[in-house]
């Protein structure tokens, strides 16, 4: 198994990426194709003393894509950067799937366009995960502000779908995100998708409201990437929020500094329990390869648990599952699977 990562991209890029992909192939068995410039990424291997057991470079010399290029500029003017670079060998089967923490529209243009969509998916979605209660699939996250009813519908059988072959639920729930619960509610957009979904063959439990996401309700949130960025992003400042008021609240004085003793265990696990970092990036669902979005300001740590959700996305046989879900839609959505 090789993973071809984009060092150049992201907040952190090279440091934390090189640092992260490292840690990531000797953490978990598998080889790492670092794509950037060669002489930058060798000194932070020399600097750092990682091994390079595992580790292959592809150089690339042109300037990496910013956050604040257009999305096409990875397959117009900056087509030979590191992601540009990453997505064509991926196409071209050096690597089994690729990791960016790059600017996010350029990297689905480019997931798009050169690696693909399948064919049959109307869109390919940008899905991930949100640590509360349980972990949750959005989908999409991000990749896709105006949709169709028929778009929220591929998302809903992409998204049961990975949440069942990779992250092992057994039956996922999946609900659409509303501002109420009847079948009725929201605009004509969100009314037309709730039918499709109710007669698709997956476990819909029905519209969900904002207050609904963090009690765990659905395996699966479906909506438009508008909504769900404003929810992704909403899920994570809840998150750092409820980690500071609690180092505040338990560093008070030393009434508090005693008690916090007593529960570190539990606030160590609920801590956990909340970080994003600790699931990997999100997945492009719907593009023929393995394509995986690291959050922007991914360190190392982060970037290694992308290794591993690379790794186990290329070896779940998803990629399969979805050329097949393409080819039989019409039985899902009548519901004679």
């Amino acid at each position: 198994m090789k993973i071809i990562v984009d060092c150049m991209s992201g907040d952190h890029a090279p440091l934390e990426i090189v640092k992260g992909a490292i840690a990531g192939a000797n953490a978990h068995d598998t080889d790492v194709l670092l794509v950037g410039d060669e002489h930058v990424i060798r000194k932070i291997i020399r600097e750092n003393a990682l091994s390079e057991q595992r580790v292959s470079i592809y150089h690339t010399p042109d300037d990496p894509v910013l956050m604040t290029d257009d999305p096409g500029c990875v397959v117009r003017d900056k087509k030979d950067s590191s992601m540009g670079t990453a997505l064509r060998l991926l196409a071209e089967g050096k690597g089994d799937a690729v990791i960016s923490a790059g600017n996010t529209g350029a990297l689905f243009t480019g997931a798009t366009l050169i690696v693909k969509r399948i064919k049959g998916m109307r869109r390919a979605a940008l899905g991930a995960i949100v640590p509360i209660t349980k972990p949750m699939l959005i989908v999409d996250s991000g990749a896709n502000i105006d949709v169709l009813p028929e778009h929220l519908l591929d998302f809903a059988l992409m998204g049961s779908l990975y949440m069942k072959k990779v992250a092992m639920v057994k039956d996922p729930k999946v609900g659409l995100i509303n501002n109420g619960e009847e079948e009725k509610k929201g605009t004509e957009l969100y009314v037309k998708a709730h039918q499709l979904l109710k007669n698709a063959d997956i476990n819909f439990v029905g519209n969900i409201e904002g207050r609904e996401v963090p009690s765990g309700v659905a395996d699966v949130i479906v909506c438009d990437g508008f909504t769900g960025n404003i929810v992704l992003k909403l899920c994570e400042g809840f998150g750092l929020f409820l980690k500071r008021t609690l180092n505040q609240m338990f560093r008070r004085n030393t009434v508090t500094k005693m008690g916090a003793v007593f529960v570190s265990e539990s606030i160590k696990k609920l801590k956990k329990q909340m970080d994003y970092s600790e699931h990997g990036g999100a997945p492009f669902l719907g593009i023929s390869k393995p394509v995986i979005k690291a959050h922007g300001s991914s360190n190392a740590r982060s970037i290694s648990f992308c290794v591993l959700q690379a790794k186990n996305y290329a070896a779940s046989g998803i990629i399969d599952e979805f050329y097949k879900l393409a080819q039989d839609k019409d039985k899902y959505i009548k519901g004679e699977k």
